[in-house]
């Protein structure tokens, strides 16, 4: 059954903006226009933080209409706004051998991290910010994990294992809130994961107190029914912040530098020399006339 609250903020058609919206319209218009990509939250901190609208609930669900209704009527394009909860899963295949061929040349990587000195991984409490963090993950061929709140056991084990089996040592770089519950996960995390044998360090990247000092973000009271507040309100003070709440091209910029900060430059343009004669190999196994059933030799590419 469709409530009244989805409706409005999942319409078929757009609707005659008000003339008490278009300040935050185009407060929405100006912030799409600085930054690439970003969660709806993301664009509410922003917004917030130009004071365009309440930090509310109300003032959430303000933004996350006009997100709606600007992508509806073309205000607003459709790609600036990430969406990491909902995914569409698409089976690989391919119309036939050539086609195959070509799809391999063109998407084929060499996987740089093997001659690297050590792993990394990013880590992100958020798994809503996964549409923003993910794609500079992908640029650098740097495995994203979102744990979506506390990792679970299952989540812990198996990349334990998988980082025993890369054979060297690991550095986590973690992403997470300033709370109770988000400095809980990557305090415990590096512990968590040694118990299964990795040898990993894990580091906070972000949120930290002195970048909600340095970017003036919007607070919240914590969660008094949250059994880790008392420690945390000790330690850090009452306030939390959310993650979202960082700009995104901070965050992003964030997650590259810690990628770049480990990279051995020298195997890494060493392994981008290989991937390009691997790639020619490719593109000259593409242009070969195929034929269904037959078995070419690896010699001149003829039909034995």
């Amino acid at each position: 059954m469709t409530t009244s609250a989805e409706a409005r903020t999942s319409p078929k058609n757009s609707r005659k903006p008000q003339a008490r919206s278009l300040p935050l319209r185009n407060a929405i218009a100006a912030i799409a226009a600085e930054y690439e990509r970003m969660s709806v939250r993301q664009l509410f901190y922003q917004v917030v933080s130009r004071g365009a609208i309440e930090k509310t609930e109300k003032g959430y669900k303000r933004v996350a209409d006009a997100c709606v209704q600007m992508r509806l009527d073309g205000s607003l394009p459709y790609q600036k706004i990430a969406d990491g909860h909902r995914l569409r899963r698409l089976v690989y295949q391919h119309g036939g051998l050539h086609e195959a061929l070509e799809n391999a040349h063109r998407i084929y990587r060499r996987n740089y991290w093997i001659d690297q000195p050590i792993h990394i991984e990013i880590w992100c409490e958020k798994d809503a910010l996964t549409g923003v963090i993910q794609p500079v993950c992908e640029e650098y061929g740097v495995t994203y994990v979102a744990t979506k709140g506390f990792p679970s056991l299952t989540l812990r084990y198996e990349s334990a294992r998988y980082l025993r089996a890369t054979g060297k040592p690991t550095r986590v770089f973690y992403f997470g809130d300033h709370d109770a519950s988000g400095q809980q996960i990557s305090a415990n995390l590096q512990d968590e994961l040694r118990q299964h044998g990795a040898d990993v360090r894990v580091y906070r990247i972000a949120l930290n107190p002195d970048q909600i000092r340095a970017h003036r973000l919007p607070t919240r009271p914590g969660k008094q029914t949250d059994s880790r507040h008392a420690a945390f309100a000790a330690e850090f003070g009452d306030a939390s912040v959310e993650l979202d709440a960082l700009p995104p091209n901070v965050l992003t910029d964030l997650v590259e530098e810690m990628i770049l900060s480990v990279i051995d430059r020298d195997a890494w343009r060493a392994a981008q020399e290989v991937e390009e004669l691997e790639r020619a190999t490719f593109e000259s196994l593409a242009l070969i006339n195929w034929k269904p059933g037959s078995v070419y030799s690896l010699n001149d590419g003829e039909a034995a």
